[in-house]
């Protein structure tokens, strides 16, 4: 494997394992058993409900959102032909303080 892949391939299994660890940790004493049976049908009803209505929505926005901002940043970077931009050199941070 070129060292390229290598390093994509290890930032993508990151992603997913912090992703996981998203979804298993909450305020709730439960453990990471119970919390991978709840999201796959077993278990608590209630937890199951936590499980699918609000760690797992909430984890794929935070993964959706990280990757939307990310894209921006290189989106911005490449239309500005400077590896340094950063959104108060175009004015977007001003904009965006002011309402």
């Amino acid at each position: 494997m070129t060292r390229p892949r290598l390093l994509f391939a290890g930032l993508a299994a990151l992603v997913a394992a912090l992703f996981l660890a998203s979804l298993l940790t909450g305020p709730a004493g439960v453990g990471p058993g119970e919390s991978l049976a709840a999201l796959f049908g077993g278990g608590d009803d209630l937890l199951g409900l936590v499980m699918r209505e609000l760690r797992l929505p909430r984890a794929i926005l935070g993964l959706l959102v990280g990757a939307a901002l990310g894209m921006a940043g290189a989106v911005l970077q490449g239309f500005l032909r400077n590896p340094l931009a950063e959104p108060g050199l175009i004015g977007t941070s001003a904009s965006a303080a002011l309402g």
